[in-house]
């Protein structure tokens, strides 16, 4: 029969530590975790791996910290009765340790209004976020496979050389890659038992020491990636570099296949390719090549591929990216570094590291191997902002007090004014935010340390702290936004409505927002149609650039706990739909029972109506030297287009200009609107069928009604 320890032994391992101290005992659950966690090696099996169907209740994970699985300790329980009493003491135990639990119970009753965890008159209403989700991170993989543990147990020797004093943080990081041993211990064995000799001959080296070739790298970095807790691979060609050269095309081929299914099958986030030095060289090598043709080859949702590019991308590059993009799949998305990489410099990161960057989660912006950027630490929705303001600091759904009290309608004598208030009430929810966002910094650096990664990311060992207490080399910190077209298209309503030619009062304004336009049919009339961004228009563009200005700008006066500054960006996921159905009626026409917001940094769907020239035009206006973190970028083309050379090329040439005039991103979903329309209708025949989303792919039939709308209403651009 099993024991309490074989059942549950992080929770075991944890609580009865030998040192009272969270991170040791951290670490000390990851070692027994090895020790017990099935692994998934038979005689014909290509790369090892963990076996999943058996989860623990208990355990820890890079961004939630310490948690329990209430399903699975329900079912343990009717599995091993004879193990009842003592799994319901680890609950007991285990359960106010929950990292979540913990941030959250943190929150003030306003804070939880602001975040929905409290419904406002029966309605699921957000304002903002911050802080109940731990981060992404970009572990050194590079570093790892050329040192293997025992090289990074050398590094863990000098750090504590330089940090006397500091054992027990050094004994935890000595602890977590005793796991990583345990586990390649255990392969071994268990490779040699059922005949796996090719396995067995990888696990006589790995991961104590360094690959011999590309299949050991590549299966000493998914073992490790997966005990991990399955985050972003970050720069996969690059730290696989030493390795590629020495390996064919069919066997690189063979372990991309391989490691494809697993990425699928674990829901990977982001990996990243290609890249420029700080000289400006650009980095390529087969693999570059290779994973975009393994992601045609099997048109996955996952994982979420960024190509990174500057002025010396080679050709064959671009082209290889547009072929990909012609599946549908929505990858890669493409960024710019000759816009991410000084802006990461205004933060004070060395140009050597920031040109360096990869991609995180959906797509926000990470050093590889040397940070903690948040990745989210919070978010605020610029629209929902606005409404607070029109309503003097309340919701215009609700009726409920979110914001501050910035003046009446009447108080307003001109546009500055009215917008100077509205800048009063983003920095007042700003502030709410990053006041979350600093409670749960500081709970998962006292409660939930990382010993694991914080030997895999520089920085750490070397002074001595957590990766979650500014151990890493930078700790900045990224807040996101939605909503900003939205904003930009009623602020350029009231301005020319209300305070340029007069034609109504602010105040019959917000009396129609409030009752939904209904008795209003001119008044609605005139501002649903009034000009919108996303068509290169002047004065409407400015009114973007100085929103955009604002809430980027206000953040950078910001630190983080962990040490760093605060910057902004626009990386949506899937929660568009939800601030737009959470946000009342706004002056660009939208009305209480509409979810459609804009999910990019782009024109609200469907409301770009120039072109895709002008619409580019539009966006590259935005400082977008700002964003340090992703700052998503939108488009929709017809399947047309991208089926011939000649539309592919296109694309590229439209990609290109609108990156020489400072874009910082594109996502791209290929796909034809009346197709998205009939899955609607008929969700059994499109079961593959994959979009863009908010900056990750998925498959359009398990998106909400809301997204799949706001999907339906971008601009379809055929070139």
């Amino acid at each position: 029969m099993k024991k309490i320890y074989e059942t549950e032994p992080f929770a075991c391992a944890y609580l009865n530590s030998e040192i009272d101290d969270a991170e040791y005992r951290i670490a000390c659950g990851m070692r027994e975790t090895a020790r017990f966690i099935p692994l998934e090696i038979e005689k014909n099996t290509f790369f090892a791996g963990i076996d999943r169907t058996e989860p623990f209740a208990f355990y820890y994970k890079f961004g939630r910290g310490i948690f329990e699985e209430s399903e699975v300790f329900e079912q343990k329980i009717k599995k091993f009765p004879y193990l009842a009493e003592e799994l319901k003491e680890l609950y007991e135990a285990i359960h106010p340790l929950n990292t979540v639990n913990m941030v959250n119970d943190s929150f003030t009753e306003h804070e939880k209004k602001l975040c929905a965890q409290i419904p406002l008159d029966g309605k699921d209403i957000k304002t903002c976020w911050g802080g109940t989700w731990g981060g992404h991170s970009n572990p050194d993989y590079r570093m790892l496979l050329r040192l293997g543990t025992n090289g990074l147990r050398e590094r863990i020797a000098v750090g504590r050389k330089m940090n006397c004093g500091n054992d027990i943080f050094y004994d935890s990081l000595s602890i977590a890659l005793d796991a990583l041993d345990i586990l390649g211990e255990r392969a071994f064995e268990q490779a040699k038992k059922c005949g796996n000799e090719r396995l067995a001959r990888a696990f006589s080296v790995i991961p104590k020491n360094s690959p011999r070739d590309f299949f050991e790298a590549c299966q000493m970095f998914k073992i490790v990636f997966e005990f991990d807790g399955i985050d972003s691979p970050g720069r996969f060609d690059y730290f696989m570099d030493d390795y590629c050269k020495t390996a064919s095309h069919d066997e690189r081929m063979e372990c991309l296949r391989e490691l494809w299914q697993f990425f699928k099958a674990t829901r990977t986030w982001n990996l990243c390719l290609g890249g420029s030095d700080e000289k400006g060289n650009y980095f390529t090598n087969p693999l570059t090549y290779e994973v975009l043709e393994v992601a045609r080859e099997y048109k996955y949702d996952t994982p979420n591929i960024t190509l990174r590019v500057s002025n010396n991308t080679p050709e064959d590059v671009w082209k290889s990216a547009a072929q990909t993009l012609a599946t549908g799949i929505g990858m890669p998305a493409i960024y710019n570094d000759e816009c991410v990489c000084p802006a990461l410099e205004e933060l004070g990161i060395k140009p050597v590291d920031s040109h360096n960057y990869c991609m995180n989660g959906c797509n926000q912006i990470d050093i590889f191997g040397k940070s903690h950027m948040g990745l989210e630490d919070g978010e605020v929705c610029l629209a929902k902002c606005l409404d607070l303001t029109l309503h003097n600091g309340k919701c215009g759904l609700s009726g409920e007090m979110l914001g501050i009290e910035t003046g009446d309608a009447e108080s307003f004598e001109s546009y500055e004014e009215f917008f100077a208030a509205y800048k009063k009430q983003v920095e007042y929810i700003t502030d709410c935010a990053l006041k979350m966002s600093e409670k749960a910094q500081r709970i998962y650096a006292e409660f939930a340390p990382n010993p694991l990664r914080s030997n895999l990311i520089i920085g750490c060992v070397e002074s001595g702290l957590d990766y979650k207490n500014g151990g890493p080399v930078y700790n900045h910190g990224q807040i996101l936004t939605e909503g900003i077209a939205d904003t930009v298209d009623s602020l350029a309503a009231v301005k020319h409505f209300v305070y340029d030619t007069g034609k109504y009062t602010l105040r019959q304004v917000i009396d129609a927002l409030d009752r939904n336009f209904v008795g209003y049919d001119e008044l609605f009339s005139d501002l649903s149609r009034y000009k919108k961004f996303g068509n290169d228009i002047p004065e409407v563009d400015e009114i973007c650039t100085a929103v955009i200005e604002h809430f980027y700008g206000y953040l950078h006066t910001k630190r983080t706990f962990r040490g760093g500054i605060y910057g902004g960006g626009c990386s949506t996921f899937g929660r568009a739909a939800h601030y737009g159905g959470g946000t009342g009626a706004l002056p660009n026409g939208k009305k209480k029972e509409s979810d459609l917001l804009a999910d990019s940094i782009g024109a609200v769907p469907g409301c770009d109506t120039n072109g895709p020239t002008a619409l580019l035009n539009s966006v590259a206006k935005e400082p977008q030297h700002l964003a340090v973190s992703g700052n998503v970028m939108q488009l929709k083309f017809t399947k047309d287009l991208f089926k011939q050379e000649k539309g592919q090329a296109g694309f590229i040439a439209l990609a290109k200009t609108y990156f020489k005039k400072g874009g910082q991103q594109l996502s791209v979903s290929v796909v034809s609107t009346d197709e998205l329309r009939d899955a609607q209708i008929h969700p059994e025949l499109h079961g593959d069928l994959i979009v863009r989303v908010g900056g990750y792919s998925d498959y359009f039939v398990r998106l909400s009604k809301g997204l799949q709308n706001n999907i339906i209403a971008r601009t379809e651009i055929a070139l």
